[in-house]
Order: structure tokens, then C-alpha cells, then sequence
């Protein structure tokens, strides 16, 4: 991450809104982002990636929503496509806890950079290159108050995959998880666009790999490595050593655990979605701020400062 945040230290929700947040080093300067209220209007810098705020909703802090909207959407680039990856716990006694989740976050962004960088040290604060795919992370809980974890990616370009087929581990883990795994089970089983998928977006019947199975894309197809990452963070076979994963998370081939979000809408769609009101609801903020949005290793600095 080029800078590390942490959540919100400090946040006035009358008046102007300024949100700080400071890196995990606290002697290091902090950034703050400023979201100014004049005459009663939210300005926020905004640019053709960032949709108009909605008639205001009753007890939701709808300032602080679009300031957190426009972190995440400023951080990203919309020349590329990006993927989907939701993982959940095996286990309704695991993922109760926030400091728990966030600690597997940390072993998620750890190993999916390990997978290309094995000597990598910094992984915390940053990444292995400025072009290696960023990494946004949300919690968000279901209604049992068992949390699961969301990853929005920036693609693996092919240059990337190639460096790591090139590498004897990397290469074991592709083979192990691709062709023994993913690329083995029945058809059903292995549809790029799943029954579940389409029964909550009909228009990807006309998706290109509509009716398609992985076994039948290539090795540099984004829905492919998406669905590899996916499978890649859960896989944890003891008996063969296969201790790539963690153990605590599962996903399921026919859910749609992994996509590919290939419309600059599908993107800010999914950027409101997961900063639900819920997450803005003014009597909660008065006690803590928002912490859906993993700012410990999300990577959130602004793409107009990338060279």
C-alpha cells in the first residue's frame, strides 16, 4: 500500500466533515481527507466515477457514506476490469469477532502476494511493486452477526501470471488448484456463470462465457485466476502439506464467490452496495465509526498520484 490507514481517528458529522486517518506508524504524518459542506450541499471532488448522492435518508449520515464511497472509487481505475471474491467462515463458532476477521484479512492479502513475491517482507504496508494489483477489503456481517469477507482486485495482468508459472511453487499450487481441482469437477459444478448468478443478474445469459465451463478458458482468462484466488485462499489439505489457505474460510463453486466486474457501472453499483446505511446510521456513530471498509489493508491510496 503506497499509504496505510487506519480507521477514522476522529469524525465531525455537524458542520464540515473531516474524516483523518493515520497510518499504523503514528510518528508518521497522517493524511486527512476533507469532505466540505457548503450551503447545505455536499462537495467532494467529484469526477465522472462518483454517482450523485440520493435524497437524503432519515438518521443516515449521508456525507460521511459519500466521502466513504469516494476513498474507495478515487483508489481505483476503471481501465481495467476488476474481480469479485467473497469468502465465508467454514464454521458458525469462527468470524464472530472484528479483530479476528481482520487478522484473517491479513493472512489473505499476506499469501495472495506471497503467491508472486515470496520473500516479500513489507506486505502490511505495501505492495511488492506499484503495478501489482491493488486490494480492497469490506467486512460486512450476516444477519446471525457472523461476519464474511469481501476482496475487490485489481487484475493479474499476464505478464504477472507468467512470472509466477515460471516459479516451481506457483506452479505446483496453479496445477494443483486449476487442473486438479477446479477444472476436474462435473460440469455443473464448474460453470463460469453459475445458476445462482443468473438468478440474481438475468442479462449475464449474454455473457460471453455464458454456458462455458473454467476447463474451457485460458490460463490468462480474469474470471479464471478470480476464481484460482478464490480457491487458492481456502485451500488447506494437511494430508498432502498443502497448507496454502486458511482452514477457517470456505466458498462454494456453485455461489458466486468469484466474478469479474467488467463495467465501470458494476463497479459503482457494487462500491454503494457495500457501503450499506446501515453502516451510517448517525445514533451509531456517535460511538464508533464506520468499519466495514478494512483500511489496515485495503490499498486506498489515490490513483491521480500513481505516475
Amino acid at each position: 500500500m503506497d499509504e496505510q490507514f487506519n480507521y477514522p481517528h476522529e469524525v465531525h458529522i455537524h458542520g464540515d466533515v473531516h474524516i483523518h486517518y493515520y497510518k499504523e506508524n503514528p510518528t508518521h504524518e497522517h493524511k486527512r481527507v476533507h469532505v466540505q459542506r457548503k450551503e447545505n450541499q455536499l462537495h467532494v471532488h467529484r469526477d465522472e466515477h462518483v454517482p450523485n448522492s440520493t435524497q437524503n435518508t432519515r438518521g443516515i449520515d449521508k456525507r460521511l457514506k459519500d466521502s466513504y464511497k469516494e476513498i474507495m472509487l478515487k483508489s481505483m481505475s476503471f481501465k481495467q476490469d476488476l474481480y469479485f471474491i467473497t469468502w465465508t467462515y467454514a464454521k458458525k463458532v469462527w468470524g464472530r469477532h472484528y479483530d479476528e476477521v481482520e487478522k484473517d484479512i491479513g493472512q489473505i492479502r499476506k499469501r495472495i502476494i506471497h503467491l508472486f513475491y515470496q520473500n516479500f517482507k513489507d506486505w502490511k504496508d505495501n505492495r511488492p511493486t506499484r503495478d501489482f494489483p491493488k486490494m480492497w477489503f469490506v467486512i460486512e456481517p450476516h444477519a446471525d452477526g457472523q461476519y464474511h469477507i469481501h476482496l475487490i482486485m485489481e487484475p493479474v495482468d499476464p505478464d504477472l501470471l507468467a512470472r509466477g508459472l515460471h516459479n516451481q511453487r506457483f506452479q505446483l499450487i496453479w496445477d494443483r488448484i486449476v487442473r486438479q481441482k477446479i477444472c476436474k469437477r462435473d460440469t455443473k459444478d464448474q460453470q463460469v456463470i453459475t445458476k445462482k448468478m443468473l438468478e440474481k443478474y438475468p442479462e449475464y445469459k449474454y455473457h460471453h462465457h455464458y454456458q462455458k465451463t473454467f476447463s474451457q478458458l485460458n490460463r490468462y482468462d480474469h474470471w479464471l485466476i478470480a476464481r484460482f484466488i478464490c480457491e487458492y485462499i481456502t485451500h488447506n489439505n494437511k494430508r498432502n502439506g498443502e497448507h496454502w489457505g486458511l482452514n477457517r474460510l470456505t466458498n462454494s463453486p456453485n455461489n458466486i464467490n468469484s466474478k469479474v466486474m467488467e463495467r465501470e457501472e458494476e463497479v459503482i453499483n457494487k462500491i454503494d452496495y457495500l457501503n450499506k446505511d446501515k453502516n451510517f446510521k448517525k445514533h451509531h456513530l456517535k460511538h464508533q465509526a464506520p468499519s466495514h471498509l478494512c483500511f489496515k489493508y485495503s490499498d486506498l491510496s489515490n490513483n491521480d498520484n500513481d505516475p
